[in-house]
């Protein structure tokens, strides 16, 4: 659905009033997908607060006691559960995530039936611990999904393998991903294309340095987060096998949310409506932050067109390094620091725009608000020869859209 993209940004860059009308009705409609904002900016808030009371305790010794022996018994059954040992800590987010959101979930349900009025109290609290402290629970299972998106042949031994895709098919109704679109749109679309214009969630076609921009961006990526650009991409290309895979998982999410809000509208909306669109307004600017530069010239040059972040904040299984997994998506995230530093000469000779000790939200709001003192501080010249002006030029010509 290139054409969208390209369809908002000339209603953005036009000047006659029929594109500044179309622009008015895309602004609106992107509106529309950032009225959860006040609630997720609570549930962040408390998650935030949450961390900060009791982040401290993480490097206590008792702490990094039990968090051993949860990865020394992931690692003992990862030789007999995982093809790759290396993903030990898949069980430990498994086994915990995936007991504990469903039960709390069962647990909801009960407790609202309880009630005379329905209880949004309740609701807050359902997501501040489903989130967990920093949003890390969230944070893993997004990841996850995306980690088995990458993962074909699945990541389990025999007979464990009733256990692949268990975050994207079954996890995925909880926190608002689309089963299916993972391997489907970001594998299929995503990194066959490379944030290049024939990508369903390019950024190119954008002004990246005007902060209205993602608000159009936005109503761009609700299309590829709710699946619909998935689907339409594979039927115009006659690839019906991958159209008729995210159709089924369209099917089976969307009638779950049909299903539950016939039994209770509020109920419906709170606990699985509501997480998908507080999805789509937090991946959206993950992934708009992610490719934010691109270069215009040469928008298929993947080290022109995602960033790196080094030691960032926030890195969950190596996300940081955006370059290498588009450059190597199949290599496992365990190796993307090692390939990093075996390519620095290649950053180095393309300008690769990367980052230093911050996090991709960081960054994204340095962006909106044109804090580029902040984002010259933060990146890093493997060259050496730039000045602060000649990093803030050259990520405001990153920035520019292509034509």
């Amino acid at each position: 659905m290139a054409f969208i993209s390209q369809a908002l940004n000339a209603a953005a860059e036009g000047t006659s009033v029929k594109a500044r009308i179309k622009y008015f009705f895309f602004l609106l409609a992107s509106f529309v997908f950032l009225l959860p904002v006040p609630w997720l900016v609570v549930v962040i808030a408390i998650t935030l607060l949450w961390y900060g009371m009791i982040g401290w305790s993480y490097k206590t010794a008792p702490a990094q006691w039990i968090s051993a022996q949860f990865q020394g018994a992931a690692k003992r059954l990862s030789k007999v559960m995982l093809k790759d040992e290396r993903n030990s800590p898949y069980l430990i987010s498994l086994i915990s995530i995936g007991i504990f959101t469903p039960t709390m979930f069962v647990l909801s349900v009960w407790y609202q039936s309880q009630q005379e009025t329905f209880s949004w109290l309740a609701v807050l609290v359902y997501h501040v611990i489903t989130y967990g402290p920093y949003f890390i629970v969230f944070s893993q299972v997004a990841t996850l999904i995306h980690k088995e998106g990458h993962e074909a042949k699945g990541m389990f031994k025999k007979p464990f393998g009733i256990f692949d895709n268990f975050f994207g098919r079954f996890m995925s109704f909880f926190y608002g991903h689309v089963p299916e679109a993972y391997p489907m749109g970001h594998m299929r679309i995503h990194h066959k294309h490379d944030n290049a214009p024939e990508d369903v969630t390019s950024t190119v076609y954008f002004d990246r340095s005007q902060a209205s921009r993602f608000m159009i961006y936005l109503f761009e990526f609700m299309f590829y987060w709710t699946g619909i650009s998935v689907a339409h991409h594979h039927y115009r290309n006659g690839k019906m096998k991958e159209f008729r895979k995210m159709a089924y998982g369209m099917l089976a999410y969307y009638g779950t949310i049909t299903a539950v809000m016939i039994y209770s509208p509020l109920f419906g909306f709170a606990y699985l409506l509501l997480p998908l669109l507080s999805s789509i307004i937090f991946l959206a600017a993950i992934n708009y932050t992610w490719h934010a530069w691109t270069d215009p010239s040469e928008p298929k040059n993947i080290y022109k067109n995602s960033i790196t972040v080094l030691n960032g904040h926030y890195n969950v299984y190596n996300e940081d390094y955006h370059v290498e997994h588009h450059k190597r998506p199949q290599t496992h995230w365990e190796e993307y620091p090692i390939n990093y530093e075996k390519h620095r000469d290649e950053y180095a000779s393309n300008r690769a725009i990367i980052f230093d000790n911050t996090q991709a939200f960081e960054i994204f709001f340095w962006l909106l608000f044109g804090a580029y003192d902040k984002m010259a501080d933060h990146m890093v010249d493997l060259n050496g020869d730039m000045t602060t002006e000649d990093k803030i030029a050259l990520l405001k010509q990153r920035l520019q859209p292509i034509h």
